[in-house]
């Protein structure tokens, strides 16, 4: 699936895969994944779903070949993430700082979607929005304060001293 990911999209340097509980709803319905807070601006304006089950039949839902992790980076697209059917998702970034924001950020903005979905009617960010939010800098110090953030929880700032 990686592999797959990086020939597909010569601009990616880094790629992710994830199962998180909270991005699983919404590959399963027909409720579309949408960014609805600021941070969850890097999920991209419009999420595709791949169900491996349309092209390959009945698998046991994991990427096997190249030929499904073809499929899955052709579903992707131009897209920064795929969600998989009943399975979780595949994100792709430009760096590692960008693969990394999606992977904190999708399962957080698909938490408060469906939090916010119990209360009635969600605004989601317009496509301006996420736009201006999601081309940020990220060198810039916002992004910077996140990146030395995560790399104290992941208790390795030290690697981050001399750049």
């Amino acid at each position: 699936m990686h592999g797959v990911i990086y020939a597909a999209r010569p601009e990616i340097n880094a790629v992710l895969h994830s199962h998180a509980k909270e991005v699983l709803p919404f590959t399963i319905t027909s409720t579309k994944l949408r960014p609805v807070v600021h941070s969850g601006s890097c999920i991209g304006k419009h999420i595709p779903v791949w169900d491996i089950s349309e092209k390959f039949g009945d698998t046991d839902m994991l990427v096997r070949d190249n030929d499904q992790g073809s499929d899955l980076a052709r579903c992707m697209g131009g897209a920064w993430v795929a969600l998989m059917r009943g399975h979780g998702f595949a994100g792709a970034g430009r760096s590692l700082f960008e693969v990394v924001r999606i992977g904190v950020y999708m399962p957080y903005n698909a938490r408060v979607y469906l939090d916010a979905m119990r209360m009635g009617e969600v605004k989601f960010l317009s496509d301006g929005e996420t736009t201006k939010r999601s081309n940020w800098d990220p060198n810039s110090p916002e992004m910077r304060r996140a990146w030395e953030y995560w790399a104290r929880r992941a208790g390795c700032a030290e690697l981050l001293a001399n750049h």
